[in-house]
């Protein structure tokens, strides 16, 4: 078939009895069905390949990012893509990694629109994903280019959907393991190395490594070191960054995981992440929960009020991508968690969120200051990520399986750090209304004991002491501040009350926005410049 032709029937020879490794379409012992390719399907898998083999990136960004999703929803939107094997006799040529490419977007469409995904497709998914990510460390270690350019958000893509499907997988297997059927059981067996932990995380720490990305990271501006330039290999191994550090939350290792983005550019006047809409949501969703689960409220809270009014402030995002619907429902959940963190530990919120709040998650905000911990329970669950076990299940013991250990496990910290804080509002109520109280007096408003008082005191003492960053150094860095509402000392039986924060002076406030709009202004004189004198 000549690429660009009317549609044609694809049929193989029925002699043809073995299928390629990682064709989840085609069982050893039966003859391919015949595939139809329409004739725009036909155009634009002959447009990619002419696209990728010219590095036209441009092209291939507004094909991967526009056309496919449309052809999609009009031919694709219940059923899967072509096979692998008919694209390749359309194509009638020996186009290997294109092939590997074009599986990347058949396997992660399966995964988009046709649940439940088979245990072959997950095996096919794997197999294809081992085969680019090979290609990609072998060319990197030795210096080589791919031999394709690929835009950024496709390579962001290649690496998140890596590890959502690595995600689903674990997911699938622990709930195979706990409805014991005997061939689920059986194909997992079989196939014990699909998507292992230490193999997903060993992809992506090879990827920062030979990219020299962190090289870069340390010295952007140049010198004499390596990874002074920036490069698509580059590209690579920062967002394999991002993933580690997603990687690290799911198994529940949250210094680890801000340990991976020490060395990422948040400082810079237009951090990398800012290319790509999901990568930058992806790093602060992540960073943002890592600190809430380490008792940093007030950092997580200013991570999340970043973002989220970062996203009410843009509007270039795909609506066709399939990553459209992912953006929204975690912009969602970092509503919740920034409700979550300013019930634990109150902090003044942005205005420009003041108003979503008020009009879709009003409700939520009540229940959470009630400090019911079934409300806090409900909502954490709702906007968690869901965490995987490191580990497959034990398959010859699967008595006493729990399929949602790893779940269970974050919940019941979370919890256990709400309960400890359930006397904190009713005492911090009672000690604004007073500069200096006797300790039994504040005992009795608190229907307590004085020993019991005493206890809940230090416990107040201690829960809003925190470290909140200071704007220097790695994520991981801060100074440790009371973050309370109310600042207290204890002298004998008294309790002595400072109730009044210090406020923040008017003129700081109008300095500050007067430094960021005069930034604002040179960031658009340099692009006006830039542009005029390409033109």
């Amino acid at each position: 078939q000549v690429l660009g032709e009317p549609t044609a029937t694809l049929v193989t020879d029925p002699k043809e009895t073995m299928g390629e490794e990682g064709d989840s379409d085609f069982e050893e012992g039966q003859v391919r069905k015949a595939e139809v390719i329409p004739d725009a399907v036909d155009h634009f898998l002959g447009s990619l390949l002419d696209s990728i083999k010219s590095s036209n990136i441009p092209e291939i960004n507004k094909l991967y990012e526009t056309v496919f999703n449309q052809l999609t929803e009009r031919y694709y939107n219940k059923t899967k893509w072509p096979s692998a094997y008919a694209v390749g006799e359309a194509l009638g040529q020996n186009e290997a990694l294109f092939l590997i490419l074009y599986k990347e977007l058949y396997y992660r469409h399966i995964y988009a629109r046709l649940n439940p995904v088979s245990f072959e497709d997950r095996v096919g998914s794997w197999k294809n994903y081992t085969q680019l990510l090979d290609l990609m460390i072998e060319n990197l270690s030795d210096g080589e280019d791919l031999g394709i350019q690929l835009p950024a958000q496709w390579l962001w893509d290649i690496l998140d959907e890596f590890v959502y499907h690595y995600q689903t997988y674990s997911t699938y297997c622990h709930k195979t393991a706990k409805m014991q059927k005997d061939k689920e059981v059986k194909e997992l067996r079989d196939n014990p190395g699909i998507f292992e932990t230490t193999k997903v995380l060993n992809y992506l720490h090879q990827l920062v490594r030979f990219s020299l990305i962190e090289e870069w990271l340390a010295n952007p501006d140049g010198g004499n070191g390596q990874g002074a330039a920036f490069t698509d290999e580059s590209t690579r191994g920062y967002f394999a960054l991002m993933q580690l550090l997603r990687m690290h939350s799911l198994l529940g290792d949250y210094r680890l995981a801000m340990e991976t983005i020490e060395s990422i550019d948040f400082r810079a006047e237009v951090p990398l992440f800012y290319r790509i809409p999901a990568c930058h949501v992806t790093v602060f969703y992540y960073l943002g929960f890592a600190y809430m689960m380490m008792r940093r409220y007030v950092d997580a809270s200013r991570t999340f009020q970043d973002i989220l009014v970062f996203l009410s402030k843009i509007s270039a995002v795909n609506s066709l991508s399939y990553q459209y619907d992912q953006m929204l429902k975690k912009q969602d959940q970092m509503y919740v968690l920034l409700l979550i963190c300013n019930a634990l530990c109150p902090q003044p919120l942005d205005e420009s969120l003041e108003k979503p709040i008020r009009e879709k998650h009003a409700d939520k905000q009540m229940y959470l200051q009630q400090g019911v911990e079934g409300y806090f329970e409900d909502w954490f669950s709702y906007a968690c990520p869901k965490f995987v076990a490191a580990s497959m299940p034990d398959l010859d013991n699967l008595d006493n399986f729990n399929a949602n250990e790893a779940h269970q496990r974050q919940l019941h910290l979370f919890l256990q750090e709400v309960r400890q804080q359930q006397a904190l509002p009713t005492i911090g109520s009672y000690m604004k209304l007073y500069t200096s109280l006797q300790t039994s007096k504040l005992a009795q408003l608190c229907e307590m004991d004085g020993e019991g008082l005493r206890d809940q005191l230090m416990c107040v003492m201690h829960k809003t002491r925190q470290l909140v960053h200071q704007k220097e150094g790695t994520p991981l860095d801060g100074a440790l501040n009371p973050c309370g509402e109310v600042e207290f000392y204890l002298d004998g039986d008294m309790v002595h009350i400072n109730a009044q924060k210090p406020q923040r002076p008017h003129a700081d406030v109008f300095l500050e926005h007067i430094v960021k709009f005069q930034d604002i202004l040179k960031r658009a004189d340099r692009l006006e410049k830039t542009s005029s004198s390409s033109s």
